[in-house]
């Protein structure tokens, strides 16, 4: 027991195994935020870059609502196997064109849609799927190390995306995120899962979809909120589009991003450890409050600020990033019937994100008519209109935290 309770919830048999999935497929996504982004521009344009980056959000965003449907259906660790069973196919084939020299725009425009279909899946199916591996005092322990097990590759995954951009080809990049892939799905397949005592027979899918949608609107907090959050996602993609252009122009290139990349990263390090103890009264306002550094990036990217003063900024929006998500996603499984989960995470999802594809497909040609200084400007104003309206939000601020129990039940280590 005294080993155990070191441990956490990583002493919990099937968190060590959705941990140990997540931190191998995080290593591979930190390679790709850079591969990406500087495989399409030295083929092509920012323009370009927007729209593979909008394509993969867009068929996300589009098959979500379903997924959540599907997600509360089947078991939700054999949909989080075939979805990362697609999207390292999807990142072997698109490596591969890359190193060959063969890749071209439209078909990383179209590997970019399959991707995004199987990562639809992953954000309702996780949210489900979590409640179901850890004990319920542990909830917020366990997002927090999710998000530290993220954070830490966030750093090494940049950095060693960067150095492959730099002595080869991205592609090689893009072919470790697809057997990072490979490595989360045959852990995710250990997962030894009861049947969940909330199951029933299936309803008509449509039927279902409504039910979720009822479930959501019950959620005050969620769909009062939801709306400017999207609208400030939808804002921030120009940085992803625009920012490696600016280092590009005006710095190091590939190097100073993978910098600011994993400066974020360092921040959301530290933003994990703090979230593994932070016990806000008010759990969803801090949540809020924590993200609004974020809103930093844009700007000081678009002033041409020094490098050290971008990396400061970077690791304070990490952190606040890193509070922020272990906070929210606690507050959501505890509210949230275990029922409906799936489905009402994907409607959080689907408003969250539907306007992202825009906002990555338009960030070219609107800095071609404005700047990309002042489109960059811009970003930054929008998001914070953005959390002045989420934070004065009455159902923010009615959500308190659950009373901490004297004692807590631990499920027995494997």
């Amino acid at each position: 027991m005294e080993l155990h309770g070191r441990l956490g919830a990583l002493a919990e048999r099937n968190f060590r195994l959705v941990f140990s999935s997540t931190t191998i497929s995080a290593l591979g996504d930190g390679v790709t935020t850079v591969a990406l982004a500087f495989a399409v521009l030295h083929i092509s344009s920012a323009t370009a870059l927007g729209l593979v980056i909008a394509a993969r959000q867009a068929s996300s965003a589009a098959i979500t609502v379903a997924a959540g449907v599907w997600a509360d259906r089947l078991p939700r660790h054999l949909v989080l196997v075939a979805a990362a069973s697609v999207q390292g196919t999807v990142q072997a084939i698109a490596g591969t064109l890359i190193v060959t020299g063969h890749a071209q725009v439209w078909m990383l425009v179209v590997l970019a849609l399959a991707f995004g279909l199987a990562d639809g899946f992953v954000i309702p199916t996780s949210q489900g799927l979590i409640p179901a591996v850890v004990s319920s005092t542990r909830l917020q322990q366990a997002n927090a190390l999710l998000g530290l097990s993220r954070s830490i590759l966030g750093v090494l995954g940049p950095a060693l995306g960067g150095l492959l951009v730099a002595v080869g080809s991205p592609g090689g990049a893009l072919l470790v995120d697809a057997a990072s892939f490979a490595g989360a799905a045959l852990l995710l397949r250990r997962l030894s899962i009861p049947a969940r005592a909330d199951h029933v027979e299936p309803e008509p899918f449509f039927k279902e979809l409504r039910q979720g949608w009822r479930e959501f609107r019950r959620q005050t907090w969620i769909w009062t909120t939801i709306v400017f959050f999207g609208i400030g996602n939808c804002a921030s993609t120009s940085l992803f589009v625009l920012g490696p252009l600016v280092m590009k122009r005006h710095y190091d290139g590939a190097t100073t991003w993978a910098i600011l990349v994993g400066s974020f990263g360092a921040g959301t390090i530290l933003g994990g450890v703090v979230a593994l103890r932070y016990r806000p009264s008010r759990t969803l306002l801090a949540s809020c409050v924590a993200a609004t550094p974020i809103l930093l990036q844009p700007i000081g990217v678009a002033l041409r600020l020094p490098v050290a003063a971008l990396v400061a900024i970077a690791v304070v929006a990490g952190v606040g990033i890193a509070v922020h998500l272990a906070l929210w996603f606690t507050v959501f499984q505890r509210h949230v019937p275990a029922a409906a989960l799936s489905r009402v995470s994907s409607y959080d999802a689907l408003g969250s994100f539907v306007l992202m594809p825009l906002g990555s497909a338009i960030a070219g040609p609107v800095s071609a008519l404005v700047g990309v200084r002042d489109t960059l400007i811009g970003t930054g104003s929008i998001e914070a209109a953005c959390f002045a309206v989420i934070i004065a939000q009455p159902s923010v601020w009615a959500i308190r935290a659950e009373p901490t129990p004297p004692g807590e039940v631990v499920q027995e280590a494997a």
